[in-house]
């Protein structure tokens, strides 16, 4: 029980934090605006096109967003002087990596319901009816990016050169999230029918278990150095 509401202090500490300063959020939706402003002005698709383009772009303003908001999952705890008491806190190290992680996908999840309808707007998408379908493919491939990002936040926060190693890391490990995001999107965008791409968001749902997974048991590792 005591396991639970760690994770769930945790989460809430992480929102609270995030609704009284809004720097994480508002600097991934800033980016990510201006990926899709850029992407928007750059290029003058037809349809055929834009179902062939729009998944690399989606997937190119989530990920670098989501590089932005995780690389900084663990930046309060250092800057208020709190990663050591992390560290020595009686709790399940395992239980504030799940807490951590509750937290990023809460974030990102949010950023990309936030951003895709400006990707409808801007790139006159025509897929309202798929709208469901294209929530399960975000949210799938949000949960391993964040397993990989918490992680490796963690990894990272306390190394001089953080905003360099950070997606060196995380990046290579992410190839398998981003590929079965895109062939999902890819499909979901071209109107298929689901059993034509599901073998990819199940793909994404076995990295999911794997990253995860991996990631609680690696993590008291990485707290306690």
């Amino acid at each position: 029980m005591r396991f639970f509401k760690v994770i769930q202090w945790i989460v809430w500490k992480d929102l609270i934090s995030e609704i009284r300063n809004r720097e994480n959020l508002s600097s991934m939706l800033f980016f990510a605006l201006s990926v899709i402003l850029i992407f928007s002005f750059s290029f003058s698709m037809d349809q055929r096109s834009t179902k062939e383009l729009m998944p690399g772009i989606i997937w190119v303003a989530f990920g670098f967003t989501g590089i932005i908001g995780l690389g900084k999952s663990f930046l309060p705890e250092v800057q208020n002087d709190c990663i050591e008491y992390l560290q020595i806190s009686p709790v399940s190290r395992g239980a504030i990596y799940l807490g951590k992680f509750a937290g990023n996908v809460l974030f990102l999840f949010a950023a990309e319901i936030i951003l895709f309808p400006l990707f409808i707007l801007f790139f006159n998408l025509d897929i309202l009816d798929k709208l469901p379908v294209f929530l399960l493919i975000f949210f799938v491939a949000t949960v391993g990016l964040s397993a990989l990002g918490t992680l490796f936040s963690a990894l990272t926060v306390q190394i001089r050169a953080r905003e360099v190693m950070f997606p060196i890391l995380l990046l290579p490990l992410a190839v398998p999230i981003f590929i079965g995001a895109v062939e999902s999107t890819r499909g979901a965008l071209n109107g298929d029918p689901l059993a034509l791409y599901s073998h990819w968001v199940k793909l994404l749902g076995i990295f999911d278990i794997v990253f995860i997974v991996v990631s609680f048991w690696v993590f008291e590792f990485i707290l306690d150095e």
